[in-house]
């Protein structure tokens, strides 16, 4: 599928649970890794996120970045993939009409959407929770900033992406990190899956 974006259109991928979650309608807006570097929205890292949010019956819209896969426009390096974020998020709210929106990203897709949620001409009002699943921090900059709610970092000790100790020092960010996981959870899918179960269902 496709859905209109502000370069043209972002190839989508929409995925509805078997059993909504109880109390409030809920949908995740989900952002893949560097398309550079071979990102894409089918990437197993974000295949992990996305199945534990359905589990939880949550919503999940995956897409494509501009100039990825099906998806028109080049790689902008980050504005321009906010911008498209924003989009993704503006056809949830419409099509979907969840009470709550969430996000998630996995590598440069947590820094995407850590940019959406600080930055100031984003309108991230009404997002629930956020969830950074290997944010690159510690080789892409982070901009201090409210992103206005709970986001939970996950990542592992033997990320040589992720200074875990800079995490700390985000606005409402909680650390979660996975003893001896590396960047791509090359033997840690199962624990990452646990982990954000446990922190989906509370």
């Amino acid at each position: 599928m496709n859905i209109p974006g502000p370069a043209g259109s972002l190839e989508a991928w929409l995925e509805r649970p078997t059993t909504p979650s109880p109390g409030l309608s809920r949908a995740a807006v989900l952002c893949h890794p560097h398309p550079l570097y071979g990102g894409t929205m089918h990437d197993g890292v974000l295949d992990v996120v996305a199945q534990t949010l359905l589990s939880a019956g949550i919503s999940c819209l995956r897409f494509n970045f501009r100039g990825t896969g099906a998806s028109t426009g080049s790689h902008s390096g980050g504005p321009g993939e906010r911008e498209d974020l924003g989009a993704a998020i503006a056809w949830v709210r419409a099509e979907l009409v969840p009470q709550a929106v969430w996000l998630a990203g996995y590598s440069f897709g947590a820094s995407v959407v850590w940019d959406y949620l600080v930055a100031q001409d984003s309108p991230s009002e009404g997002i629930e929770r956020a969830l950074l699943i290997a944010p690159p921090n510690g080789a892409m900059s982070f901009a201090p900033g409210d992103p206005g709610c709970p986001v939970d970092a996950v990542a592992g000790s033997a990320d040589h992406f992720v200074d875990t100790e800079a995490l700390t020092g985000l606005t409402a960010v909680t650390r979660h990190i996975l003893s001896g996981a590396d960047h791509f959870f090359s033997a840690d899918s199962r624990t990452l899956a646990q982990t954000l179960t446990r922190l989906i269902t509370g």
